[in-house]
């Protein structure tokens, strides 16, 4: 890739109000972007990069730490983002994005599928997660936060709304043979399978904690509706 300094990245072109900004470019020496700039895909930008309201991104855009962005900013599949990045309101993001520790989204940014976060990030009111997003430790959910099917490692029960169960990873499959007592193997498909006959069983013990019961109630509210 050939870097393309500020000066170049100022006489790209504007059509409509937007600027064009080609993809597979190398812009880690730009640090002033403004508003309403269009990326295509595989962008890399360095470090504390500034962007302005209502830019779009391709897929595979990488950003160094400590980057910001305005309200209203699109990012296409797979982009990712070095710690202590700002988002501002209404922000969204395709599947696979992923981001550093410490970075922080406004009110109503949401989040597709397989989306994964670093440890002490901090979600505005209203923010929304698609299926099997992961987060780290320390995050922070707004009012009205809601997510589908999350992957959750901690001993404390998440924050937000959620939809569908709750996926302990693959990291916490040992543990919860031993809570539990069965032999779970295999992949989700088969853990549930396995899993079902004896859901209402072990929500009979008094045993487990707030979240371990919170996870298994999330199974048995699924297994109801199939």
């Amino acid at each position: 890739m050939n870097k393309t300094t500020q000066a170049q990245f100022d006489a790209l072109p504007v059509v409509d109000g937007v600027r064009q900004c080609p993809g597979f470019a190398d812009y880690s020496e730009v640090k002033r972007f403004g508003e309403r700039c269009s990326f295509s895909e595989r962008g890399s930008f360095g470090k504390r990069c500034s962007f302005g309201e209502r830019c779009s991104f391709g897929k595979r855009c990488s950003f160094g730490k400590g980057c910001s962005f305005g309200e209203g900013c699109t990012f296409s599949e797979r982009c990712s983002f070095g710690e202590e990045c700002s988002f501002g309101k209404g922000c969204s993001f395709s599947e696979w994005c992923s981001f550093g520790e410490e970075c922080s989204f406004g009110k109503g940014c949401s989040f597709s599928e397989w989306c994964s976060f670093g440890e002490g990030c901090s979600f505005g009111k209203c923010c929304s997660f698609g299926e099997r997003c992961s987060f780290g430790e320390r995050c922070s959910f707004g009012e009205g936060c809601s997510a589908k099917s999350p992957y959750w490692s901690f001993v404390y029960p998440p924050s937000f709304e959620i939809t569908g169960p709750i996926y302990p990873p693959e990291s916490t499959r040992g543990y919860w043979q031993e809570r539990t007592g069965l032999k779970l193997k295999g992949c989700y498909k088969d853990i549930k399978k396995e899993v079902r006959p004896r859901v209402k069983q072990l929500l009979r013990r008094k045993t487990w904690t707030l979240c371990e019961r919170r996870i298994l109630e999330s199974w048995a509210e699924v297994m109801k509706e199939d």
